[in-house]
């Protein structure tokens, strides 16, 4: 009787054990990739890169209740240029995104916030806020086609500068006093590199 007992336990974490190391870490289903790129937890990225649709989508998630932003970026000559996308969710429920472009190379008085862009490639595909964190899922394609967003996300290696702020946007400037950021270099499309 010991014995059928041992077997069944046995079996039973074998399973268990085969069935786990089946599934794909894919973030809930959701995400194919996963990276903390503030190193403390703070502000995590999730991204699936569809290059047969010319897309990516990404989730980040920031220990805030303002604003969260991501700057993909490539070094020109001139400076860096790329492309921003801030979004946020309003007390009321509401969310907003803003594309704006990134050229160290042109001056503007407004920082962190870029000008807006006049081809508006990222779209918001849901933010909430929950457990004191925002959390937005945008997707934009792989190639825009914009020259002011400067990078063409392929098999590389780019930068990709992340900020937060306590508050949101107001009339689509954010407040003046200086957002948490950082910065990682990624390659999207193939992360172990």
């Amino acid at each position: 009787m010991n014995g059928i007992k041992i077997f069944i336990t046995f079996g039973f974490l074998f399973l268990t054990f085969a069935t786990a190391l089946a599934v794909p870490h894919e973030n809930n289903g959701r995400y194919l990739h996963e990276q903390d790129i503030s190193s403390t937890g703070a502000f995590i990225a999730r991204w699936t890169p569809d290059v047969e649709n010319n897309k990516i989508h990404f989730e980040f998630e920031a220990q805030t209740l303002g604003w969260v932003g991501v700057s993909i970026l490539r070094q020109t000559t001139e400076g860096q240029i790329g492309d921003q996308v801030i979004a946020g969710v309003y007390e009321d429920g509401t969310s907003y995104i803003q594309d704006r472009y990134f050229n160290t190379s042109i001056p503007h008085p407004e920082r962190p916030l870029r000008p807006i862009d006049v081809q508006q490639d990222w779209v918001l595909r849901y933010a909430e806020e929950r457990n004191d964190k925002t959390i937005v899922g945008v997707s934009r394609p792989l190639d825009t086609g914009d020259l002011y967003d400067g990078p063409v996300i392929e098999d590389i290696v780019l930068k990709l500068s992340w900020a937060y702020d306590e508050l949101d946007i107001i009339d689509g400037v954010a407040p003046d006093h200086g957002p948490t950021f950082g910065a990682v270099y990624v390659n999207f499309l193939n992360p172990e590199v």
